[in-house]
């Protein structure tokens, strides 16, 4: 009888596993995933990816890279979800949203605190400035119609290395640069305008269109279980 039991609980085990989904996920920058010194992960999207996982049963193979090209391989197919992508009508056309967001971000532009040029009160001390922003990302976006309400040229400068990096620029290749306020480190980055927000979401690449219906039961979930779960988390 012990061996029969035995016999079955291992077929059962075997079954589970071919049945459980490994997806491919993106793994980019802090403060959305942080890998600490022995190598033990953590971070926002990092949290809300095994949430979404005990109630999908889903297991990640993590695949690294700056945002841009993590954004371009959720495009391809290379990987199958990606977390922190804000909505627009465009990107539909190259992937699929769930259907309620993950967190709310808000933008700010941030200069060199030695930077005495541009001033918070003056947005003309803008005008002609170098302004670095993520390549792809929906802060260009949001940047472009904000200087143009505020009848500002700049000379945007499109980057692909992370934000943290590109920061450093300041004072040096660039004059300012957009990114969430997260981001901010006061001894090389100090934010002067907000320049808007926006809700950000998990996407899945349009060549796993399986993922999207346990992908939304799993979102429901979670609110339904706590509501102020995003805020909390």
């Amino acid at each position: 009888c012990l061996m029969i039991i035995t016999a079955i609980a291992s077929s059962v085990t075997a079954l589970a596993k071919d049945t459980r989904k490994t997806i491919r996920v993106g793994w980019h920058e802090e403060p959305y995933f942080i890998t600490d010194q022995y190598g033990r992960r953590s971070g926002y999207s990092y949290e809300y990816q095994r949430k979404v996982a005990a109630y999908t049963g889903w297991d990640y193979e993590y695949v690294k890279g700056s945002w841009s090209d993590l954004f371009q391989m959720l495009k391809n197919g290379e990987i199958d979800m990606m977390s922190n992508v804000s909505y627009t009508d465009e990107r539909t056309k190259d992937m699929l949203y769930a259907s309620l967001p993950m967190g709310t971000e808000a933008y700010y532009l941030f200069v060199s605190p030695d930077n005495k040029q541009i001033t918070a009160d003056d947005y003309s001390s803008l005008e002609g400035k170098r302004v670095g922003v993520t390549k792809g990302s929906i802060q260009k976006e949001i940047f472009e119609k904000w200087v143009k309400m505020h009848d500002v040229k700049v000379e945007l400068v499109e980057l692909t290395t992370p934000d943290e990096e590109s920061q450093k620029l300041l004072g040096t290749k660039l004059d300012a640069f957009v990114t969430i306020d997260v981001y901010g480190d006061s001894e090389i980055a100090v934010p002067i305008w907000k320049i808007g927000s926006s809700d950000y979401y998990f996407a899945v690449s349009k060549q796993r269109p399986d993922l999207l219906p346990e992908l939304d039961a799993a979102m429901g979930s979670i609110q339904d279980e706590n509501k102020y779960y995003n805020q909390q988390l």
